[in-house]
């Protein structure tokens, strides 16, 4: 996938983490995935940002993370996990250009138990991702450019995914064979952060039964 052109008011989906709730990085980066693709579902093809917006995770603590839900036109709102539709970075409201960037999470105890739903696979690159900020973008980037490049060819496959709740699974080995894999699209970082533009960063597979990637 293309890195994009670069723009001094570029348009963004921002995500909104509710800071101090456990949140795996298998979570988030499934939860940004999801939103991301829901929100374009829910609106269109609105031919100024679909291509590409920009994706930044915020963080907020409850009260920020509720007065985000009040003010803000939420195109997904989850239990941690609140997501924008795109805006020019300049519309920002005074509230989001107050919270400061999402960076990790407490991890859970206990991770959720497996089960062969449908699920998209996300593959991270190793040594390239810092904070699971960054990989939230960029598994948002992947979801959605893995339902553009395949969803008319596995269209039920996709379509059992969104009756699932769009769950995904992360794996952090298999990178080089992952990304041969005839049901992958790779995403190539537009280098605003962290890394060189062009880098890749995370691999997301046509979803299949969870687990049944690692078999």
């Amino acid at each position: 996938m293309a890195s994009g052109s670069v723009s001094d008011d570029p348009w963004v989906m921002y995500y909104v983490v509710r800071s101090g709730v456990p949140f795996s990085l298998e979570r988030a980066m499934a939860s940004t995935g999801a939103a991301a693709v829901e929100c374009v579902e829910r609106f269109g093809a609105d031919e100024r940002w679909r291509e590409r917006p920009r994706k930044v995770a915020l963080r907020a603590d409850g009260v920020e993370f509720q007065r985000v839900q009040d003010e803000e036109p939420c195109a997904v709102e989850q239990e941690v996990l609140l997501c924008l539709p795109p805006r020019r970075r300049s519309d920002r409201s005074a509230l989001l250009e107050a919270l400061h960037p999402f960076t990790d999470a407490p991890r859970p105890k206990e991770e959720a138990p497996d089960d062969r739903s449908p699920t998209m696979t996300y593959v991270i690159r190793p040594g390239v991702m810092r904070t699971a900020g960054k990989a939230m973008a960029q598994a948002g980037h992947a979801a959605l450019t893995c339902v553009e490049e395949f969803g008319a060819e596995y269209g039920e496959r996709f379509e059992a995914w969104r009756k699932a709740g769009r769950p995904g699974e992360l794996l952090t080995e298999g990178w080089e064979l992952y990304r041969d894999d005839p049901e992958a699209v790779t995403v190539s970082d537009a280098g605003h952060t962290q890394v060189a533009p062009g880098t890749e960063t995370v691999i997301a597979l046509v979803p299949s039964p969870r687990g049944s990637r690692r078999e």
